[in-house]
C-alpha cells in the first residue's frame, strides 16, 4: 500500500476537491460528518468525471448518464445494470495535510 500525500486538507464539511495524480488517479475527495472520503473521479461506465457532476450531502450523480453514487462507499444507488459501484480509497488528514492510500 503506497502513500500519497495531496496537499493541504482544505475541504470543508459538505465540500469536495478533485485530484489529478500524475494523470492517472482521479480522485474525488469530500467531508462528510467530519469525515473525510475519496472516490475515483472517472465514471466506470461513461469515462466522465463525476467531480463536473451534480451533488447531494451524500450522493455524486455523474454528468454523463445520470448514473449516481454513494460519497462515502462508491455504491451505485439507481442504475446497477449501466455500471458498476465506484472505487474508493483510504484517505485521512495528519497535521493539516491530506493523505491518501493505493495499492502498490
Amino acid at each position: 500500500m503506497a502513500r500519497v500525500s495531496l496537499g493541504p486538507c482544505d475541504i470543508p464539511e459538505g465540500g469536495f476537491r478533485a485530484f489529478d495524480l500524475g494523470g492517472e488517479r482521479l480522485l474525488l475527495v469530500s467531508r462528510l460528518g467530519g469525515s473525510l472520503h475519496a472516490i475515483s473521479d472517472w465514471c466506470n461506465h461513461a469515462g466522465c468525471l463525476l467531480s463536473q457532476g451534480e451533488f447531494t450531502p451524500e450522493i455524486v450523480t455523474c454528468p454523463c448518464h445520470g448514473a449516481s453514487f454513494d460519497r462515502q462507499s462508491g455504491k451505485n444507488v439507481n442504475s446497477r445494470e449501466l455500471c458498476g459501484d465506484q472505487r474508493v480509497f483510504p484517505v485521512f488528514e495528519e497535521k493539516g495535510q491530506l493523505f491518501v492510500e493505493f495499492e502498490d
